[in-house]
C-alpha cells in the first residue's frame, strides 16, 4: 500500500517518470499549479492522490489514443531554452513534438473576427510556413483556424495548442481541420489528460505555452479584453519574446486591443516582410517574398476595397458618401468586387470578406483618385504580400 493519500500502487521503487505520468492523468488541479509545486522542489510522488492511475494504466490508455507524453529532460523536450511563467511539467503530444521558439511564430486572435482579419490570418499563415517557420496557435474557430489552414494550405508545418485534453473534439467546428493538421505531419498538444473538457479556466493556462513555443507572437485581432492580449503579454513580458500587432481604425471594435498593444510599445505590422524582418529572416524575392500586385481592380474598385478595409458592415448609402463615387460606379465596383469573391453584399450592408493578392505596397496609399474614403494604410490589407491563401479556415461563419 502507498503512504497516506498516496494510490495503493505507489512503492518507494516506483520511477520518477512513471510517477509524472500517474500525475499528468490525475484530474485535479491545473496543470500549471502542479508544474509550479514541482518546480519549487516537491517531490511528485507527494502530489500523487489516492485516484491517481497505475502507470501502466496510463501508458496503456495514451498508446490507444496515440498520445505520447513529453516531460523536462525528454530529448524532443520543447521548452528547454524557453520555459513558461507558470512553468510547465509535461506535455500531451499527437504527432511529432513542436519544434520550439527558434523556428516557431503563434499568430493569434479572436473567434469572432471578422472575415477580412481571418483572411488576413490565413495569408500570414501561408506566408510564414512558406518562409519556413512553424505556425503556432490555439486551434479554437475565428483566427486561429484561419492561420492553421493557411499553414497547411502552403504545405508548412503547424502546432495546435489545445485547452482541453487531445481526445476531446472540441471545437467541434475544428475536427476536420485537426484531422488535416495530423495527416500533414502536424502536431497538437496540451497540458491536460484525456477526457479533460473545455473549461474556460483552462485557456489563461493555455495561452502562456503559445507563447513559449514562439519566437514572436503575431496578434491579428483582439477586442477589449480577448485571450489573445494574455498570449501577447506572456510574449512580452520574457526578454526575447516579440509581440507584433495587425492595427485597425480606432472605430474597430476588433483591433481595440490591437491599437492598444500598439501604443504599449508593440511593433506595428504592415506586412509579411515586417514580421520576417522583425525575427531576423532574409526577405527575398522568391515565393515567400509575396504575391504579384492584384491586377484586376480598377481606381473605384480599389476605393469601395479600401473604404472596407477594416470588415466593418456599410451601407451603399455610407460607402457612396465615404468614396464619392457615383451610383452607377459604386455599382459597377462591388459587382467587381463581389465577382472576385473579396466582398458579401447582404440586406444588413457590404463586408469586405476577402483581399487580393496585395491591395498596396507596405506603407503605400491604394491608389485612389478623388476619393474621400480612409486610406488602406495602417490595415489589414497591408498585411498581404504573402499572396491570398484561400482555403477554409476550420471555420465559424
Amino acid at each position: 500500500m502507498g503512504g497516506e493519500g498516496r494510490p495503493p500502487w505507489w512503492t518507494s521503487r516506483v520511477a520518477e517518470r512513471e510517477v509524472l505520468l500517474s500525475l499528468a492523468a490525475t484530474p485535479g488541479p491545473l496543470p500549471a499549479a502542479v508544474a509550479t509545486r514541482l518546480a519549487e522542489g516537491r517531490d511528485p510522488a507527494s502530489l500523487l492522490r489516492a485516484h491517481s492511475p497505475d502507470p501502466a494504466a496510463a501508458a496503456a490508455q495514451l498508446e490507444g489514443l496515440g498520445l505520447r507524453l513529453l516531460v523536462p529532460g525528454d530529448d524532443d523536450w520543447p521548452l528547454t531554452a524557453n520555459p513558461p511563467d507558470p512553468p510547465c511539467a509535461w506535455l500531451f503530444v499527437v504527432g511529432p513534438a513542436p519544434p520550439g521558439a527558434s523556428s516557431s511564430v503563434a499568430v493569434v486572435g479572436g473567434r469572432r473576427a471578422s472575415p477580412l482579419r481571418r483572411a488576413a490570418a490565413r495569408s500570414l499563415g501561408a506566408g510564414l510556413a512558406r518562409a519556413g517557420w512553424c505556425v503556432v496557435s490555439g486551434g479554437a474557430v475565428g483566427v486561429d483556424a484561419a492561420a492553421h489552414a493557411g499553414a497547411l494550405k502552403a504545405g508548412g508545418r503547424t502546432v495546435v495548442v489545445l485547452g482541453c485534453g487531445l481526445d476531446v473534439p472540441y471545437p467541434r467546428a475544428n475536427t476536420g481541420l485537426f484531422a488535416r493538421v495530423r495527416a500533414a505531419g502536424g502536431t497538437l498538444t496540451s497540458e491536460h489528460p484525456p477526457g479533460t473538457r473545455p473549461r474556460a479556466a483552462n485557456f489563461l493556462p493555455r495561452n502562456r505555452l503559445i507563447a513559449a513555443l514562439c519566437a514572436a507572437v503575431v496578434v491579428v485581432e483582439a477586442a477589449e479584453g480577448s485571450g489573445s492580449l494574455s498570449t501577447a503579454r506572456a510574449a512580452g513580458s520574457r526578454g526575447g519574446g516579440r509581440v507584433l500587432v495587425l492595427p485597425g481604425a480606432p472605430w474597430d471594435p476588433g483591433a481595440a486591443g490591437c491599437n492598444q498593444l500598439i501604443r504599449d510599445g508593440a511593433t506595428l505590422v504592415r506586412s509579411l516582410t515586417d514580421i520576417l524582418e522583425e525575427l531576423g529572416a532574409t526577405v527575398g524575392d522568391g515565393p515567400m517574398a509575396g504575391a504579384r500586385a492584384w491586377s484586376g481592380l480598377d481606381p473605384p474598385a480599389r476605393s469601395v476595397l479600401a473604404t472596407l478595409i477594416d470588415g466593418q458592415l456599410m451601407t451603399p448609402g455610407r460607402l457612396a458618401g465615404a468614396t464619392g463615387l457615383p451610383p452607377a460606379a459604386l455599382d459597377t465596383a462591388l459587382l467587381d468586387l463581389e465577382l472576385a469573391g473579396l466582398i458579401r453584399r447582404t440586406t444588413a450592408g457590404v463586408q469586405a470578406i476577402d483581399l487580393p493578392g496585395r491591395v498596396a505596397a507596405p506603407g503605400r496609399q491604394v491608389p485612389d483618385p478623388g476619393a474621400r474614403g480612409p486610406p488602406a494604410v495602417s490595415s489589414p490589407a497591408e498585411v498581404l504580400e504573402c499572396g491570398r491563401s484561400g482555403g477554409d479556415d476550420g471555420g465559424d461563419d
